[in-house]
């Protein structure tokens, strides 16, 4: 199979160019924020906004506050419009006999009248708190650049301060905004409005401005964004001809600020406001009362200052920008949504404490950089892509030539190119499976964190489990190694390993390494080759070699010297002799035979009673060690429980009868051999525990560690062919036990069998 080439250094210059184009988008969205920061260009969708957030603010008026409305009911009873200036006298004669604090008279009394002035400005002189409104124009008469026309001499002289009426129209002809002054050459004028707080207060709106000596122009100083209580009709109010008349009581106006304006419908002066409905319109006489409140309870709301606000507006962008780099575009685009709305929360919560912070800058900002990134990034991705799946179609085991002028367009031939792309990466995916599962030894393809990441049906008979694929490499060795394969799964062991089952097995474990197309280690290909039979032959031979060349030919060379030699044949010593040497060799043949059976054969698979099997071996060993002299005690009650194991019971019997029998050939006469069954536990895992004890000799150390090998008789120079223990031990372990002693010289020896638990009935 031919190797793909490497790619790496085109995915390295994608993301190069990726981290570039990022930067530019944000550098492009950054300037566009900045732009509609500073130019104020989203001013009337920011509009609508501070409106929303104004109507959410609303609430009660001052009560210090009391609009004298000329109303449609004044305007009924006292006739049409204008009044002469006498009726406005008795009505500043009303106010000074109810004790009002101050009197601001929205009415413009800029001609004189043929007659009433005089009156008037008494009533206003003896008053003493009556202020008067003027007009200044933006553009004069003749080109002046402003014009202040102020109510006739009397009356200007009469009142105790004049203040403008002028307001602030925004483009959408709402009135958010009033300057407290108007400046002019060296000429300035405060407002009606802040001329009546200050009789409360008198640091409301501040310093009169110093008078400018560079500029004719008319301009304004000190804006205040108004905050309105809610719609028409917040503040208190009663009719003129209802004051006039005596019917408003004296409290409701003494030690108020009173504003006497024009109410009625087609009369007067009338604006949209934040907190207007739709069709609706706010007199003159309300805005200005609202522009008092808002300078009595000193709660105007401050703009943010336009450098301030690009600032501003330009952290969500950049949060943006690190979620489009960091994040997938499912999260990214719900990092964009709730940035936005943070942006949103964070302007309402500053307009509840007095700041207005412009959102739809930083919204636009948002708005633009999600899809202009996702556009960049899917294109470079498609470009990508496209080279890639070319480069792997050319490179394919058969190679196909991808024609960039096919018909279709762009997205048609990336899709066909990714067809047959993925097409061939199937049938590689199918070569590869069946490459592996045609392997004769398990074999397992390990990722390089460690987990199965393939494997074949030799692999799952071995372990004996079907959901291979994720299981640790470290888990699954430990599980067929038993104590002995600590470490065999670390990645740095490259070595091969062989290692024993619970169930006898040997198993030769080897790794390779797998690598990608840029040669980066991706993990590795490790084959367990199960070497049991190869194993088993070998021990056979090398047994069968020892048995043949020295157990066996040591009785026979003996027989063949006594043959030989100048023995009398009729003595019944020679023919003992020779019986003895014979039998020894049957010995050792039979062993051998046995010890090979119980390696190799079929072992039998039934639940039996280990107690019972105990019994069995010491009833047929009952007359050899009756004839020594030896009692065989077997204490067969297992705590009380029944011990149910799972395997041959011939052959696990056979084992007890060997060991049994031991113990009586080096048991002293009127001595015990004890047996016993009781439970306990094998590394966690409950298994029977079968004890023969006897009081014999005992051995030493270095006989215990040969003890279970082949040929071996530990310290003894009794006849026999040390293969009962050998055989002992293959039995045992093939049932995923095991056997052990213990023993010292003058101390006996106790010979351990675990077995484990059967949960079967």
């Amino acid at each position: 199979m031919r190797r793909l080439p490497s790619v790496g250094s085109a995915g390295r210059g994608f993301v190069g160019r990726a981290l570039i184009e990022w930067a530019l988008v944000g550098a492009l969205t950054s300037a566009l924020v900045v732009w509609l920061s500073l130019a104020a260009a989203t001013a009337r969708p920011d509009n609508m906004i501070y409106d929303a957030w104004m109507r959410m603010r609303a609430g009660p008026t001052s009560e210090q506050i009391v609009i004298v409305a000329i109303d449609n009911r004044s305007l009924e009873a006292l006739g049409r419009w204008p009044w002469p200036r006498q009726v406005h006298a008795n009505l500043v004669d009303r106010l000074a006999q109810v004790q009002a604090r101050a009197v601001g008279y929205d009415v413009l009394f800029v001609e004189a009248s043929d007659q009433g002035d005089a009156d008037l400005a008494r009533a206003i002189s003896a008053a003493g708190n009556v202020y008067l409104p003027m007009l200044v124009d933006p553009v004069g008469e003749n080109g002046a650049p402003w014009q202040a026309t102020e109510p006739i001499p009397e009356l200007r002289d009469a009142a105790v301060g004049l203040g403008h009426v002028n307001l602030v129209v925004d483009d959408d002809g709402v009135v958010r905004r009033m300057p407290l002054y108007l400046s002019a050459g060296q000429s300035s004028w405060p407002h009606l409005a802040a001329q009546l707080a200050r009789t409360v207060n008198p640091g409301i709106g501040g310093d009169v401005p110093p008078r400018s000596q560079s500029s004719d122009l008319l301009t304004g100083k000190g804006a205040v964004l108004v905050n309105y209580r809610g719609p028409p009709g917040q503040f208190r109010t009663v009719s003129f001809v209802d004051l006039l008349r005596g019917e408003t009581p004296a409290a409701f106006l003494t030690g108020k600020l009173v504003l006497v304006g024009m109410t009625a419908d087609g009369q007067g002066d009338r604006y949209a406001t934040p907190t207007t409905g739709e069709g609706q319109l706010t007199p003159g006489v309300e805005i200005q009362a609202s522009l008092v409140d808002t300078l009595l309870r000193h709660d105007a709301i401050t703009p943010t200052a336009p450098l301030w606000g690009a600032l501003l507006s330009l952290i969500p962008l950049w949060l943006l920008m690190g979620a489009l780099l960091l994040l997938r575009p499912l999260w990214s685009l719900i990092a964009g949504a709730g940035l936005a709305l943070m942006v949103l929360a964070i302007s309402a919560a500053a307009f509840w404490f007095g700041v207005w912070f412009p959102p739809l800058a930083a919204m636009t900002g948002l708005a633009l950089a999600y899809p202009l990134w996702s556009w960049r990034r899917l294109a470079a991705a498609s470009a990508y892509m496209q080279i890639e799946v070319e480069a792997f179609a050319r490179s394919s085991p058969a190679p196909r030539v991808v024609n960039a002028l096919a018909g279709g367009d762009v997205v048609a031939r990336q899709v066909e190119t990714l067809r047959t792309a993925v097409s061939d990466l199937r049938d590689l995916e199918r070569f590869i499976s069946d490459a592996l599962h045609s392997l004769p030894d398990a074999t397992l393809v390990v990722g390089e964190a460690g987990a199965v990441v393939m494997a074949n049906a030799q692999a799952q008979a071995l372990f004996g489990r079907d959901d291979l694929v994720g299981a640790p490499l470290t888990m699954l060795l430990k599980a067929i190694g038993g104590l002995g394969s600590e470490g065999l799964g670390a990645e740095e062991s490259a070595e091969p390993v062989e290692i024993a089952t619970p169930a006898g097995r040997r198993v030769f474990v080897s790794a390779a390494p797998l690598v990608d197309a840029n040669g980066a280690a991706q993990g590795r290909i490790v084959r367990l080759a199960d070497m049991t039979e190869f194993r088993l032959a070998e021990r056979q031979r090398e047994q069968a070699l020892q048995l043949l060349s020295h157990d066996m030919r040591a009785p026979q060379v003996s027989i063949l010297t006594l043959l030989d030699g100048p023995h009398d044949r009729t003595d019944p010593a020679f023919e003992r002799r020779i019986a003895d040497n014979a039998r020894l060799t049957l010995t050792l043949a039979e062993g051998y035979v046995q010890l090979a059976r119980a390696e190799a054969q079929v072992l039998g698979d039934a639940v039996f009673d280990l107690s019972q099997a105990l019994l069995d071996a010491a009833d047929t060993l009952w007359p050899q060690a009756s004839q020594k002299g030896v009692r065989i005690e077997a204490e067969a009650d297992a705590d009380g429980l029944e011990p149910l194991v799972r395997g041959d019971q011939g052959l696990i019997t056979r084992v007890l009868m060997n060991l049994i029998d031991n113990a009586i050939k080096f048991s002293p006469v009127d001595s015990v051999v004890e047996c016993a069954v009781t439970a306990g536990e094998r590394a966690g895992t409950p298994v029977w525990i079968c004890t023969v004890r006897d009081h014999g000799e005992g051995m030493g150390t270095d006989a215990q560690t040969r003890l279970f090998e082949p040929f071996s008789k530990g310290e003894t120079d009794r006849p026999g062919a040390g293969l009962g223990l050998a055989f002992a031990r293959a039995v045992v372990e093939r049932h995923g036990g095991d056997i052990g002693c213990e023993s010292a010289p003058g101390a006996g020896a106790v010979f351990t069998l675990r077995l484990p638990q059967s949960l079967e009935t």
